[in-house]
């Protein structure tokens, strides 16, 4: 076998640094560069930050031609190129920022990966583009090929701040020419849209994950609008998420801004993107998932995940203290739906993290239907507090927000009889569970003739 197949044949199998391809062919550096030199465009050499050991790499033509633009919108709405990125023999990628940025990813960047179709929505797009892409019609079936092929070519309205490929930026930058939905259009738009969402077939989740659309309007910008039949438990599951988020607004902790009415039988809920700036602005985002997948390999639970972020010294104290307070306020108000994709750190112009986002996706999942439309019996809540520990400071805000969100449920007339009930049930029993955990408070509270509580002081 002669040295371009043997380098070829090594390369195929991922990134190797100079020493390693040298060992291999058992020569020297110059005959090790003219070797390559023979393999042309197919091999590329690069040398990640603080490494002083040069890798060459075998380069990928599918599922897309290497290199791929990296663009950034800012939030004012400019776009710069940032770099490029090859994908490489062997699953991985090389981020090519030029400078301290840039990176060698054993699979999927971070970035990419969180940007890629997921949940319902991204069931919806695989469906829609599976025959112009030549991508499997259902989103279980995608490969990392698979997303980088729709992230290259039709990603251009993505979450976050980042496109790749010229065909996103091409089309990003004809999006800018249409025209956000008017105000008085939104009563006959929106139920088309779901109309249209629903019969294109992309069904939910296991766990009957609510049908959504995204869009943009005149008045409130860029939104995810959630949407039901209204009197059924998911338009009340809709109500109880606007309720969620506020409460915790008003416990001073950032959360979208969410807003429900009714239209043509319809229920919908608009929650803005933070994500999105004004018309054309974009902020940079990544999931949870994302990140602990390229750095962690864990999954486990948010407390831990914001642990290891700061011990990693990617998050401060502040960022996770709001982690554990979300978590607090979710065993609250039964929302067990915590996996990675639900909680999200904001990213700088370097995309790297920095924050953790505003909540989002904050509502009781205990009481959401499940397969086959089920609705759960509506029982009280059983906080766990496994993974919180005692800290008083991380459970008087969450309790403050809970408390407030069950008084709330408790009086909204768009909820069902029985739910408002089981609102006051459940803000009696989160004082009750809390109170040990906060010396300030008073052992009990009272219940006024209306049958809402006050709050502990």
């Amino acid at each position: 076998m002669n040295r371009t197949s043997i380098v070829r044949q090594a390369l195929a199998q991922g990134a190797r640094p100079t020493n390693d391809l040298l060992a291999l062919l058992g020569t020297s550096q110059p005959t090790l560069s003219r070797t390559i030199q023979e393999l042309g465009r197919e091999v590329i050499r690069f040398r990640e930050p603080g490494v002083r050991t040069p890798r060459y790499a075998l380069v990928r033509s599918d599922p897309v031609p290497s290199p791929q633009p990296v663009f950034r919108v800012d939030e004012e709405g400019r776009v710069t190129e940032l770099g490029k990125v090859n994908f490489l023999c062997g699953g991985g990628a090389w981020v090519d920022l030029d400078g301290p940025d840039s990176r060698l990813h054993e699979g999927l960047p971070p970035a990419m990966a969180f940007a890629a179709p997921s949940g319902y929505l991204g069931a919806r797009i695989a469906k829609v583009v599976a025959a112009e892409l030549g991508v499997p019609a259902s989103l279980r079936d995608w490969s990392d090929d698979h997303r980088v092929k729709f992230l290259c070519s039709m990603g251009s309205d993505v979450p976050g701040s980042l496109m790749w490929g010229a065909n996103s930026f091409a089309t990003h930058m004809a999006s800018r020419q249409v025209a956000p939905i008017a105000s008085a259009d939104i009563a006959r738009v929106y139920p088309q849209l779901a109309t249209s969402t629903t019969q294109t077939g992309a069904g939910s989740s296991a766990g009957g994950e609510q049908p959504k659309f995204t869009c943009e309007t005149e008045t409130r910008g860029h939104l995810i609008v959630k949407f039901a039949r209204v009197g059924t438990r998911s338009s009340e599951m809709l109500v109880l998420e606007e309720l969620a988020l506020r409460a915790l607004q008003e416990a001073g902790i950032e959360a979208a801004s969410a807003h429900y009415f009714e239209s043509d039988g319809y229920g919908f809920l608009e929650v803005e993107r933070f994500d999105r700036v004004g018309r054309f602005g974009r902020r940079g985002m990544i999931s949870a998932g994302a990140i602990d997948d390229e750095l962690f390999g864990m999954r486990d639970n948010w407390p831990a995940f914001a642990q290891r972020c700061e011990e990693a010294a990617i998050l401060g104290a502040d960022s996770v203290r709001k982690v554990l307070v979300l978590t607090a306020f979710s065993e609250l108000i039964g929302n067990g739906d915590r996996h990675f994709e639900n909680l999200s750190l904001m990213t700088d112009a370097h995309g790297q993290p920095r924050d953790v986002s505003p909540a989002y996706d904050m509502l009781p999942m205990m009481y959401a239907p499940v397969g086959g439309g089920i609705e759960p019996e509506l029982r009280l809540v059983t906080p766990s507090f496994q993974s919180l520990g005692a800290r008083s400071d991380v459970w008087e805000q969450a309790f403050r927000a809970s408390h407030a969100f069950w008084l709330s449920a408790a009086a909204d007339t768009r909820l069902s009889g029985p739910m408002r009930e089981i609102g006051i049930g459940n803000a009696r029993r989160v004082a009750e569970i809390v109170t040990p955990l906060l010396p300030a408070l008073e052992p009990s509270t009272h219940e006024d003739s209306s049958g809402s509580m006050d709050h502990p002081r």
